[in-house]
């Protein structure tokens, strides 16, 4: 998520504090009823009464999903959705799984217009090729939706790139998770997953990486609270080097709202001050996740890395980077209110991001990228030996850190 969002995101009135837009206080049924209405709404039926709701209308999203005693773990901002694709910068319609193209800034961003001089609220944009219009239907069934889109951006330099994107959703049976992530689902634990493979065709002239390059970028939006932490694993490296990367995107993120713990990476998923931290190729598992203490929700995200390195786009907002094939392939970003320091953003919530490399692609050729997400919802003491093994540090141990006893 970019700091245009800050100015952009549209009020939602009538919910109290960290209850999100009407997404997180409304039944999943309503929120299907209302999409069915002002877009459109495709439900897949999970195990154990889960569910998944896709709106390819809505740009392809996947929207959000009800895991056990939890109705929407997406943000759905009915508001902003309502009043259409008519915002000047970002049509904000929430979702836990959305389709953009990165870069985002730098000499080969595609976020700004070509030529400019600087890069500020009032110039950034995001490519109405991505930003409007639906996603055509190629294939539904009880399982999957197939989709497709053609999308079109240009960079800085002005260079254009002329792309067909397909995504296939679906979801993931609870019998595919000890492949998926090396578990078993506990007993009384009720859970959801889906996934977004994604493909990126280049259909007009060959890339140059001296010219810039685009690939695939994953960004989901899900319901904050005052009890939610972002948890992202990471390895070891020599040097004492740290794991994550922060100043570069919205400034430092204070001590008390990002820690290190064992080998994750802590952050607030609370809404409550703007932050983002990233992790690169080389650090990051390939997973990450959240858990809502409030709602005993685990959350896992599972992303394609490459073994060999490769390039990344670099989004920090500079004309021109130095490294502009530095970039991050885990990134979190959380929401704040820019108008009320400390208070809680008119749309609650925090990301859980992932990015494919970038690549010379030649005319025909693809780049693929897959996303999954994993909701789990029950017993906390369940869903705490899930975290300590998928993710790497207990709960306890995380919620000890964020929330000090007497703090």
């Amino acid at each position: 998520m970019t700091n245009r969002t800050i100015c952009l995101l549209v009020f939602c009135s009538g919910f109290s504090a960290l209850q999100g837009c009407l997404s997180s206080s409304t039944g999943f049924e309503s929120i299907r009823i209302f999409l069915d209405s002002n877009a459109d709404a495709i439900v897949l039926e999970g195990e154990t009464g889960s569910k998944l709701l896709v709106s390819p209308r809505l740009q392809g999203r996947i929207m959000t999903a009800k895991v056990g005693s939890v109705e929407s773990t997406g943000l759905v901002p009915q508001k902003t959705i309502k009043e259409g694709e008519s915002h000047a910068h970002f049509n904000n319609f929430g979702g836990i799984d959305r389709f953009w193209i990165g870069p985002e800034a730098g000499q080969y961003g595609v976020y700004f217009p070509p030529g400019a001089k600087e890069l500020t609220r009032d110039n950034w944009q995001v490519p109405a090729s991505f930003d409007t219009g639906a996603f055509t239907v190629l294939e539904k069934n009880e399982r999957t939706v197939q989709l497709h889109k053609e999308i079109g951006v240009t960079n800085l330099l002005g260079v254009e790139f002329k792309t067909t994107v397909t995504r296939e959703i679906g979801l993931i049976p609870s019998s595919s998770l000890d492949t998926e992530l090396g578990i078993e689902l506990p007993a009384g634990v009720s859970y959801l997953g889906c996934y977004s493979d994604n493909r990126l065709t280049n259909t007009g002239k060959d890339w140059d990486p001296k010219t810039g390059l685009v690939g695939i970028w994953i960004l989901g939006m899900f319901n904050a609270s005052d009890q939610s932490a972002v948890i992202a694993p990471f390895k070891s490296a020599a040097g004492g080097k740290p794991p994550y990367s922060d100043a570069a995107y919205f400034g430092k993120v204070a001590e008390d709202r990002l820690k290190v713990i064992d080998q994750s990476v802590i952050f607030r998923g609370d809404a409550r001050k703007v932050g983002k931290f990233g992790i690169s190729q080389d650090r990051t598992t390939g997973l990450a996740g959240s858990f809502d203490f409030g709602r005993n929700l685990l959350t896992v995200v599972r992303f394609n890395v490459p073994q060999t390195m490769e390039r990344y786009g670099n989004s920090t907002w500079n004309v021109t980077q130095e490294e502009p094939y530095s970039g991050d392939a885990f990134q979190s970003f959380n929401h704040g209110d820019g108008e009320n320091p400390g208070g809680v953003a008119a749309d609650a919530f925090f990301e859980l991001e992932s990015a494919s490399p970038v690549r010379p692609l030649r005319k025909g050729e693809s780049i693929s990228h897959r996303h999954a997400t994993y909701h789990f919802q029950g017993q906390r003491k369940e869903l705490n030996k899930l975290a300590s093994k998928i993710l790497g540090v207990s709960l306890d141990k995380v919620q000890a850190a964020m929330w000090p006893a007497g703090s």
